[in-house]
């Protein structure tokens, strides 16, 4: 059997296997945080559960910019929530 990696949720802090999260990186290049929709780019990493209360919490606490010290894209939260 296949080992499957977890992660965490920044915002809930819950455990879930990492293809059910949302990947968001750090991107030096523009100082920014972005949307890993690949989930293989490089750069440091912070995850996101799939649903809306969640995308929603992450932009009221402001939890993307806390935790990877970067601003956040904009735009990010709706590109988030039109990938539901």
């Amino acid at each position: 059997m296949a080992h499957i990696p977890e992660r965490m949720c920044i915002v809930c802090r819950t455990r879930r296997p990492a293809g059910e999260l949302f990947r968001l990186r750090a991107d030096k290049l523009s100082g920014t945080v972005v949307a890993d929709t690949h989930t293989k780019q490089p750069g440091r990493g912070a995850y996101i559960c799939r649903n809306i209360e969640c995308i929603r919490l992450a932009e009221k606490k402001d939890a993307p910019r806390r935790h990877l010290k970067l601003a956040v894209c904009e735009g990010l939260y709706r590109q988030l929530e039109d990938m539901l």
